[in-house]
This record gives structure tokens, sequence and C-alpha cells, in this order.
């Protein structure tokens, strides 16, 4: 049997009201992102990266086309079962930091409240752990003002896959980083897919930082051009049912 994909988008549109005017941003797009594979969207800004995130992540309902996470449709689920599904399968990482004013020992330790399966000590164990994969200790009561450009996007990733999500979408992160900083970021995403056998989406501006994927896909006039597929992509599931089979 194939393999279901962690994420895809069928035939989405989105547009938004500006003022009088109707700006359609995603047309038609079509996606997917396969556990265990980092996959790429290069565009400008003002293309509609964040939106194709948004809609990805299922925060964002979509006028056409459908969405599904790991075989699961957005379309028609209550909220609280969409709340669920986010909180124990997606991952996503933005430029934004927490909307409240907590420290980042805080910040990660949310997403695994937001599940109700954890107690206080295995959430704060977990913390502790994240804290120490991603070179965060002595961060842990900082505010995000008070992060670098590179904690801040280490403290992103950590929040965002703390709970080992099926699907991480990461927002443009990487952006403005120094190179080695950017490489080691493109480091932690390519083994999260590969060791953790996450589907990872990224959204990114440069085209260096697009070339990392093993999918590439250009985002431009709201809608989504193939750049570049690596035939021999086999999803994590299938490299097992390979090992397995040999």
């Amino acid at each position: 049997m194939a393999d279901v994909p962690v994420l895809r988008l069928d035939g989405v549109w989105k547009g938004f009201d500006r003022g009088r005017d109707r700006v359609v941003v995603l047309r038609g797009v079509s996606l997917t992102v396969p556990a265990g594979v980092l996959v790429a969207v290069l565009g400008e800004r003002g293309q509609g990266k964040t939106t194709l995130i948004r809609v990805g992540s299922g925060t964002l309902p979509v006028e056409d086309g459908q969405v599904l996470i790991d075989g699961q449709t957005t379309l028609g689920i209550s909220d609280s079962g969409l709340s669920e599904v986010l909180a124990r399968k997606v991952g996503v990482a933005t430029r934004l930091g927490p909307a409240a004013k907590i420290d980042v020992e805080s910040y990660i330790e949310m997403h695994l409240g937001a599940t109700r399966e954890y107690s206080w000590r295995s959430r704060r164990e977990q913390v502790r752990r994240a804290l120490r994969e991603f070179d965060l200790a002595g961060t842990e009561k900082l505010m995000w003002g008070e992060l670098s450009d590179t904690q801040r996007v280490a403290v992103e990733i950590a929040q965002a896959v703390v709970v080992k999500p099926r699907l991480l979408l990461v927002d443009d992160v990487l952006d403005g980083l120094g190179s080695s900083a950017k490489y080691a970021a493109l480091g932690i995403l390519e083994g999260l897919a590969k060791d953790e056998g996450c589907g990872v989406l990224m959204a990114v501006s440069d085209h260096t930082t697009a070339t990392r994927g093993e999918q590439v896909h250009q985002l431009i006039d709201g809608k989504l051009r193939l750049m570049h597929h690596d035939p021999n992509i086999i999803s994590i599931e299938g490299r097992r049912e390979r090992a397995e089979a040999g």
C-alpha cells in the first residue's frame, strides 16, 4: 500500500479581502510532504509562504480544495478535534515567538501541555531534554527579547518538535542568520526528517537554502512550480518496509 503523506494539499485556493479588493494568494495549490522527507518552498516576501504554512497547519481554513494531515482531512472537523490533531501531530516554527510574555522554558512546555497526556514532571523533563539537544542550556528563564537570532531559531524549532510531531512546518525562520548558524539549523531539520521520520515543510526566501530540500517548489503568483524532485525519494515508512523485505 502506498505511503500516506503527513501533509497533502489538493487544489487549495485561499484569498483575502483588502479594502474593496479581493487578493487571491493561493491558486489551486497541490503539494505532498512524505514522512521522513524535507520539502522546501521558495518564494519572495509577499508571495504567500506564510499563508501556505498556516493552511498546512490546519489553522487557516481554505476556500476550495482540501488539506489532509496524516491522512485525516481538516474539512468539517470540530475545533476540539482539530486542536487535538494539531497538538499531537503538528509542530510549527515561525519568526514570531510566543504570543504571551513567558520565558523559554514555559514556551517550550506549552506544546506539551496542549496534548493533555503528560504529567507536570514529565513535561519538565522533556523540556530539559529539548534544551540540551538544541544547545539552549542556560536560556530557561530568558525572555524572547533577550535571545540572539540564533537562539530564537533554536527555541522555535525546540518548541515545535518537543512532542515529536509527524509534521513540522517552518516559516522562514532561517532568514537573516549567518551562514554557519543557518547550516547548523538546516542540519537539525534534515536530522529530524531522516532520523525521526518527521515530514518537514520549510518556507524559505533564498535559493541556496531551498536546495537543501529533497523536493523544491517555487511559489509565485499564487501557484507552485516544482523546481527539483529527487526521483530516489522514499518516505521513512517505505525505507523501513524495504529494509524489512531485504
